[in-house]
């Protein structure tokens, strides 16, 4: 991948606040069949992982959810579907009834995908400087890139913000992998039969994770996927698995309800960057969220001793 990888430099405002990553299109119909030299999908989530708004980019006159597209969307879904934003580029290429068609079968492919009925939002237009071919919504054309550019603009500014929410996603993902790990440590004999109990308990895995949120009152969309999961136990030996320390637990939940609301306040809160005129926003962010990863860290160095 890194053999095809290019970096381009241009003199914009915009790009004095964010970086733009631009990934490949990805293939439909016959072109589908050609293999690429990387994993097009591992890539596509490594970035998506890391960024603070993903950007789907779709043509009006040509409307395609190809097998691969939907590959990547389900790959970089998880702990990631609040950041996806759609844009439905060339809308004035096609007639007004055209569109309210396209758009329509959009959201519900979305829906589809994402697995929801709340789908991700949709901006419309033509995002180029031509004239429009067709200005039947060219009021909602020029509102949607208005707001796309503004929601841009305004990443840095509630950065730290999106730096904490990722910190407790990890924070709610440790306590659940820790009580499910130590709940199949318990549930293996000490002496015999380990391997024969350690079969079973993966073919049950989907009960024993129903147990487990139900024990320890955890969230269903903290829940790790049973497949990825499975996969991942089936190499594993349970007997080398952290035994379950309710002391951890404890001071997981304390950093997630006090700890973490706290720090939030001692900076400011979020409140002020939005507030903010926007001259300072970016470096305000960053200086917030080294504050919080430092503190954090400490925290979870605390803990782990």
């Amino acid at each position: 991948f890194l053999n095809k990888f290019e970096a381009s430099v241009t003199p914009s405002p915009l790009l004095k606040r964010v970086t733009l990553i631009d990934t490949p299109g990805v293939l439909s119909g016959e072109k589908q069949r050609l293999a690429r030299a990387y994993d097009f999908s591992e890539v596509a989530r490594w970035f998506a992982d890391r960024s603070d708004l993903i950007l789907l980019l779709f043509d009006a006159h040509k409307l395609d959810i190809s097998d691969e597209l939907k590959e990547v969307i389900e790959k970089i879904r998880p702990y990631n579907d609040d950041k996806v934003r759609c844009v439905l580029n060339k809308a004035d290429g096609v007639g007004r009834e055209q569109l309210v068609r396209v758009y329509g079968s959009l959201l519900w492919s979305m829906g589809k995908i994402f697995q929801t009925p709340e789908v991700a939002r949709v901006y419309c237009g033509s995002f180029w400087d031509q004239p429009l071919l067709h200005d039947d919504f060219k009021d909602m054309f020029e509102r949607d890139e208005e707001l796309l550019i503004e929601e841009l603009m305004n990443l840095p500014a509630s950065a730290a913000a999106r730096k904490v929410n990722e910190i407790v996603k990890r924070i709610r993902a440790i306590k659940v992998h820790l009580c499910i790990l130590g709940h199949l440590k318990r549930q293996i004999p000490l002496l015999f039969g380990r391997e024969k109990a350690q079969t079973n308990l993966i073919k049950n895995l989907s009960n024993i994770l129903k147990e487990v949120k139900t024990i320890y009152d955890l969230s269903d969309g903290d829940m790790p996927n049973l497949n990825v999961l499975a996969s991942k136990l089936r190499a594993s030996n349970f007997q080398s698995f952290p035994t379950l320390d309710s002391k951890i637990i404890y001071e997981l939940n304390a950093m997630i309800e006090h700890d973490i609301p706290e720090l939030m306040r001692g900076v400011g809160g979020v409140s002020n960057y939005e507030l903010s005129d926007g001259s300072d926003s970016k470096s305000d962010g960053q200086n917030a969220t080294v504050m919080m990863q430092q503190t954090l860290k400490d925290k979870l160095l605390d803990l782990d001793q």
